[in-house]
């Protein structure tokens, strides 16, 4: 199998085994966890709230202003219909930066529904384990949360270079999770992080059924390094 396709397949599926949770229950577990895991990860002095419901959309608040002076909030209605807004930590009513938004409703390049007109699942998810090598992994990852190729770098108040806002992301719990690694400004952690993420996703991918996509455990997705 052509090395692109497979690192095409690779994309689709870590995006489905980490970050598209079923349902209403699982959406609300997701990011409870992802809220909680925050605080060792980005060595917090407490745990943000826990999301909430509000107007339909789960919403929360991530106070990144430790050592950034910045923070951001979210509202999630279902994986590719949702905004995360950036402001300034000083005054959050008129420190306003910008959004990141995405509507689902309108048209975009079906790459799903392409990847899956190209083989039967069994046999993409059999080549994949026969054919797939951990730096194919790796290179999903990269592109997904760790150095995504479309990216901004905001001057302020994102002062470090090498914090890079991914352009183009349109799912929610991807979006979110990169902006968890991005944040993170410790070198040894986010290495670890990354490490982890491969190795995590790399068994997933080899041991999973060919009938039926599991999704990862939210506890594996938000294990501590």
């Amino acid at each position: 199998m052509d090395r692109d396709i497979i690192r095409a397949f690779l994309w689709q599926e870590v995006t489905f085994l980490g970050f598209r949770p079923s349902g209403d229950k699982g959406r609300k577990k997701w990011l409870r966890e992802y809220n909680r895991s925050l605080l060792d990860f980005w060595e917090l002095g407490d745990y943000p709230d826990t999301p909430r419901v509000d107007g339909g959309a789960l919403t929360g608040e991530i106070d990144a202003g430790f050592n950034l002076n910045l923070f951001f909030d979210y509202s999630v209605y279902e994986p590719e219909k949702f905004a995360v807004r950036f402001l300034r930590a000083s005054n959050r009513a008129s420190e306003f930066m910008w959004t990141h938004e995405v509507d689902g409703n309108y048209f975009d390049f079906p790459s799903r529904s392409v990847l899956n007109r190209l083989d039967e699942r069994r046999k993409r998810n059999s080549a994949l384990r026969k054919e797939a090598e951990k730096h194919d992994v790796a290179a999903v990852i990269d592109g997904l949360l760790c150095h995504p190729r479309t990216h901004q770098h905001i001057e302020y108040p994102i002062t470090p270079h090498k914090i890079r806002i991914g352009g183009g992301i349109g799912n929610a719990f991807l979006f979110l999770f990169h902006l968890r690694y991005q944040l993170c400004l410790i070198k040894e952690k986010r290495l670890a992080e990354r490490g982890r993420l491969i190795e995590l996703f790399w068994d997933a991918i080899k041991n999973k059924s060919d009938h039926y996509r599991n999704e990862l455990s939210v506890f594996e997705l938000f294990k501590k390094v």
